[in-house]
C-alpha cells in the first residue's frame, strides 16, 4: 500500500473514532433556534437538498468539468425525511453559535458559504436585497454539528483532516478533492462587485 493511501486510511480512521464519540446534531436550518447551537468549538456540515439551486448549479458546471462530475458522484448523501441531501460544505468554528448566525443571518462579507452561494447562484454584483435569496436557499438545508468543549486546536486539526479526506465541492482551502479548474471557478465566483 502506498504511503499516501496508508496515511489517508489512518486519518480516516482517526477522524471516524473522534466523530463516533461525539453526538452529532442534525436539524433543518429553518427550524433551528440559534440558542441551541453551542457557543463552544464545533465542526459542521451543510446538507443541501438534491433538487436545490446549488446542486443544480454544480451539475451545470460539471457538464464542462469531468472531474467535478466525478466529485459530485462521490459526495456523501443522506436520506432525511424521505428526501436526498448532499454534504457540500464542511467547516469549523471556535464559537459555533456565532458562526451559525453569520451563515444564516449575516451577509456575503461575513460567511464563506453565503459568499459562495451568492456568487455561484445569484449574481456577480452585490445587492443587499438578494441576501434573502441566499437565506432561502440555506433555510432548505440541514445543518449538522459536533461540539468540542475547550478543544479549539483539535477542531482546527479535524477540520483540515475532514476536508482533506472528504468530498466537499464548495470548500476551497486545503481541499484536494477539487481540481484547479473548479478551484479557479469558485474563486472567481467569490469576486463579487
Amino acid at each position: 500500500m502506498k504511503f499516501k493511501n496508508l496515511l489517508k486510511k489512518h486519518c480516516t480512521e482517526t477522524v471516524q473514532i473522534v466523530l463516533d464519540g461525539m453526538q452529532p446534531n442534525l436539524r433543518k436550518v429553518s427550524e433551528i433556534k440559534p440558542a441551541t447551537i453551542p457557543k463552544e468549538p464545533i465542526l459542521y456540515r451543510w446538507w443541501f437538498p438534491n433538487d436545490s439551486v446549488v446542486v443544480n448549479t454544480l451539475r451545470a458546471h460539471a457538464q464542462k468539468n469531468k472531474e467535478l462530475i466525478n466529485l459530485l458522484i462521490e459526495v456523501e448523501t443522506r436520506e432525511i425525511e424521505r428526501k436526498t441531501y448532499l454534504a457540500l460544505y464542511f467547516g469549523k468554528s471556535n464559537k459555533g453559535y456565532r458562526r451559525f448566525i453569520q451563515h444564516t443571518t449575516g451577509n456575503v462579507h461575513t460567511s464563506t458559504i453565503r459568499h459562495t452561494i451568492y456568487g455561484l447562484c445569484i449574481s456577480d454584483k452585490y445587492n443587499k436585497t438578494k441576501e434573502k435569496e441566499v437565506s432561502a436557499i440555506l433555510d432548505e438545508c440541514y445543518f449538522e454539528w459536533y461540539s468540542f468543549k475547550d478543544e479549539e486546536e483539535l477542531v482546527e486539526c479535524l477540520e483540515s483532516l475532514c476536508i482533506a479526506i472528504g468530498k466537499y465541492p464548495l470548500n476551497v482551502e486545503g481541499n484536494p478533492a477539487i481540481n484547479d479548474e473548479w478551484r479557479e471557478t469558485l474563486m472567481s465566483k467569490r469576486k463579487i462587485d
